[in-house]
């Protein structure tokens, strides 16, 4: 009879551990229900307030290979549009996007292009395509600071205006007035992203000028 009481026990506490470890490997793979909730709120919250319009979040998942939670939305009336915004401990708001991107590459930018390219006539358009920065790799040359070196995550779309031209000899004045007038349209159409504004003569090295136009509007010259 002991035997039989001795054996129940084990069995209910391997049952235990078994099912205790089955929960452990669930949430290290998958996430946990409340996190996944958690972050939904906080991922919709997040991308309404910087894009200033609807979005439908479709779903939330777990990365375990980055131990982060992603989200897919799409703007209401564009289901095609489908982004992602991911956990980002490098982003003041605690997330990051592509949305930028995909707008960018959908026919709802073409207004947006072609503003940019009354300002900057004489822009490269072969480079002017969005970028998340990890996927650009890019580094301009010893003397030009890499993105982390202006507080840009590099989850962060990023846009190029590549201008051939020797910027010591072009109408500083108005170049500087062209990006000012820049960062108040992309403030206005509620389009936050990265630009780099990027001087050269035949390419990018360490002698060429490159400005940075922040997702706030911010000015910062490199």
């Amino acid at each position: 009879m002991r035997n039989i009481k001795a054996t129940k026990i084990i069995l209910m506490v391997f049952a235990g551990l078994v099912l205790s470890y089955s929960v452990y490997a669930y949430t290290v793979f998958y996430g946990t229900p409340w996190g996944k909730q958690q972050n939904k709120k906080l991922m919709q919250s997040y991308i309404t307030e910087k894009y200033q319009t609807g979005f439908v979040l479709s779903k939330v998942s777990y990365n375990f290979l980055s131990e982060t939670y992603q989200g897919f939305a799409y703007p209401n009336e564009h289901s095609n549009l489908l982004f992602m915004i991911e956990e980002d401990i490098d982003s003041s708001a605690g997330y990051s996007d592509n949305y930028p991107k995909v707008m960018w590459d959908s026919e709802l930018a073409a207004s947006l292009k072609e503003q940019i390219k009354g300002l900057f006539p004489n822009l490269d358009e072969g480079m002017f395509k969005a970028l998340q920065i990890k996927d650009k790799g890019e580094f301009f040359g010893p003397n030009i600071p890499t993105y982390e070196e202006t507080n840009i995550s590099i989850l962060s779309t990023s846009i190029p205006i590549d201008i051939k031209a020797n910027w010591t000899q072009l109408n500083q004045k108005n170049e500087i007035q062209k990006m000012k007038k820049l960062s108040q349209f992309l403030q206005q159409a509620n389009f936050p992203v990265l630009m780099e504004i990027r001087y050269y003569q035949d390419e990018m090295n360490d002698q060429a000028k490159v400005f940075f136009i922040t997702e706030k509007g911010e000015i910062i010259e490199k």
